[in-house]
């Protein structure tokens, strides 16, 4: 029941990122350069992984379930140790170095390939809004970097209250995204109400794009899930990204921004689908296939980027025997 525990009490975790801290490496980067900030992410990281059991033996849980499928013992080479723990711990470390980046630096400084961007011209061209389904996985922060030079807005829908003070140090800088021109607004999902589902409604009939991360259960929702197949284990998926689709009846994309090189991003753009319908006679089970689709899209994606994916919690449920809605 461990694992349960820990799913479920993912946004209540104390925030283990000191603001004091970040705001020690924002004056690094800013004052002496990138290149002593990066050098002090190892001693940061190594602290981290020294104090963080839960945090490695969830890595280590991800990193198993990895390397169990073909690919992936392929793409970590070697059965999960210490080491690759730490390579998980240093990847999330210098993605937060990038994101101090992003938020102090022109887009310019940083080099940004996307693939599927037909996907996004589409969505600009025809007004007809789109619902962009993201994840935990590489930087979400580069994704919002590019979409703040998008024509169309986007507003982002997020549990923001368990990342509070790190949220309040990136509030605080001057970077892209604080500009008066950026087209990214933050929506706080607040558990209990519907006003950020009205919002986002609202936001599609004007043509513009709504985008979630689909890859944890929210608070208070633990009964919506469907269970479905991811890395060859089971795994609890929230329903609400799904159900927010159908609602919105717009085109649906999967994106996510993986980290390839320093300073160097790969944005991913897929269609997902050009509607979600969830028939009444058969919801539940139309929500489950969406949302399994969406596990094998992850999926393919942590395989490409086995060290990118950021849920330093436990994910897999190990005492479900079947999958079900």
């Amino acid at each position: 029941m461990r694992g349960m525990r820990d799913r479920a009490a993912w946004h209540v975790r104390r925030e283990r990122g000191s603001s004091l801290g970040i705001l020690t490496m924002v004056w690094l980067y800013r004052h002496l350069g990138r290149a002593i900030a990066r050098v002090l992410v190892y001693p940061i990281v190594t602290y981290f992984f020294l104090t963080d059991a839960a945090g490695r033996r969830a890595s280590r849980s991800y990193l198993n379930h990895l390397y169990a499928t073909p690919e992936g013992g392929r793409a970590l080479g070697a059965p999960p140790s210490a080491r690759h723990v730490f390579r998980h711990y240093l990847e999330f470390g210098l993605t937060i170095l990038d994101r101090v980046g992003f938020w102090l630096s022109d887009r310019g400084a940083f080099e940004f390939t996307v693939r599927g961007n037909e996907h996004l011209e589409r969505v600009a061209r025809d007004k007809r809004g789109a619902l962009i389904l993201g994840s935990h996985l590489g930087s979400f922060d580069a994704m919002r970097l590019l979409a703040a030079t998008s024509p169309v807005d986007v507003h982002v829908l997020m549990f923001t209250r368990h990342a509070a003070r790190i949220n309040a140090v990136f509030a605080r800088l001057d970077g892209p995204e604080s500009e008066g021109n950026s087209r990214v607004r933050i929506v706080e999902i607040q558990p209990g109400s519907v006003q950020h589902l009205l919002e986002a409604k609202a936001c599609i009939e004007r043509g513009e794009v709504v985008a979630i991360l689909a890859d944890r259960v929210p608070p208070n929702d633990s009964e919506r899930v469907s269970r479905v197949k991811f890395l060859g284990g089971i795994v609890a998926l929230p329903h609400g990204p799904m159900i927010l689709a159908g609602l919105l009846d717009c085109p649906v994309l999967l994106m996510t921004a993986l980290r390839t090189g320093e300073r160097s991003y790969e944005i991913h753009v897929e269609r997902f689908a050009d509607r979600v319908h969830l028939p009444r006679d058969r919801r539940s089970e139309a929500v489950g296939e969406y949302c399994q689709l969406y596990a094998d899209r992850l999926a393919s994606y942590c395989l490409l980027a086995p060290y990118q994916w950021f849920n330093f919690y436990e994910f897999w449920n190990e005492d479900d025997a079947d999958v079900s809605t």
